[in-house]
């Protein structure tokens, strides 16, 4: 699996050149091999593509974002080809039981709230809202039916933003940098659910009828407060998302965190997370998941 992010913006062609990615800006003329690519995000609404270079990330299994006029992933590429074993793979996860799935999403949103405690409490978030977050984690039972999620989410925002915020109102910039962070995280976690055979609509609690991706919008929880702890700590500069701003966000691709023991970076914890749920289906033991943990965030540094 390639482990470069590549970012392009203001270029005037990106083309095939035995086997790499030719970048060409002016006179500059840059060549990466396309092994070493594991996303190419293209920013620039002018830029050429070749249709050569388009199927070759495909058959390498490259994440491919085009972005609109916000700057937000308007669409996905993925190939029409995925895993080896896909049919087996599908026909596994069409057989997942319902509690089982139910099961998985209580330790799902437990680790997520896990992960927003870390945050709270390196932003020295009152006790007594970290009390309550802690409360709220003893409550979660299998499937979250009493939506747990979205009570701490309340507490838990409201912890770094004035009384008047929601996740829904366009006039943070905070909004538009959680956004964008979370598109990233949600495409390259499509991007490996489609590379490990598996449906992408179909998902473990998600069940969105215009959502192609609904099993990725269920992994991409705990690995959320990612995002939030760089944006509450690092604001968008002058209230806007820059260039440097957008670069950092995709760069926490790079960034590692705790997982199965061991610090990973971001693309290779959605890997093995993805893994230890076929492990979980498979032996019905929960002891299988391994969920990323934050506690010990190293954050990727140019």
């Amino acid at each position: 699996m390639g482990w470069r992010v590549i970012h392009v913006s203001d270029v005037n062609q990106l083309s095939l050149q035995q086997n790499n990615l030719r970048v060409v800006q002016g006179d500059v003329d840059v060549k990466i091999p396309l092994k070493d690519i594991f996303a190419l995000v293209i920013e620039d609404l002018t830029c050429k593509l070749t249709s050569r270079l388009m199927i070759e990330l495909s058959k390498n299994s490259v994440l491919v974002l085009l972005c609109n006029q916000q700057y937000l992933p308007e669409c996905v590429i993925h190939p029409v080809s995925g895993h080896f074993g896909q049919h087996r793979q599908m026909s596994k996860q069409l057989k997942w039981s319902d509690t089982s799935k139910q099961l998985l999403w209580q330790q799902i949103i437990k680790r997520k709230v896990i992960n927003q405690l870390v945050v709270m409490k390196r932003n020295q978030v009152e006790a007594q809202r970290i009390e309550k977050m802690a409360d709220f984690y003893s409550y979660i039972e299998p499937g979250d039916k009493s939506n747990v999620e979205g009570q701490a989410a309340r507490i838990y925002f409201n912890s770094f933003f004035d009384e008047g915020y929601t996740r829904s109102n366009q006039d943070y910039i905070e909004n538009a940098a959680l956004n964008y962070g979370y598109a990233i995280l949600h495409s390259a976690i499509a991007r490996t659910v489609v590379a490990k055979g598996l449906i992408p609509g179909i998902g473990i609690h998600h069940k969105g009828d215009r959502n192609p991706h609904n099993l990725a919008s269920d992994i991409i929880e705990p690995f959320r407060p990612i995002v939030d702890y760089v944006v509450v700590n690092t604001p968008p500069p002058d209230g806007y998302l820059t260039k440097e701003y957008r670069v950092k966000l995709i760069n926490l691709l790079h960034s590692k965190v705790l997982i199965a023991n061991k610090l990973q970076t971001v693309m290779r914890a959605i890997e093995i997370f993805l893994d230890s749920i076929f492990e979980f289906f498979e032996t019905g033991k929960s002891e299988k998941l391994k969920l990323p943990n934050i506690e010990k965030l190293k954050l990727y540094e140019l």
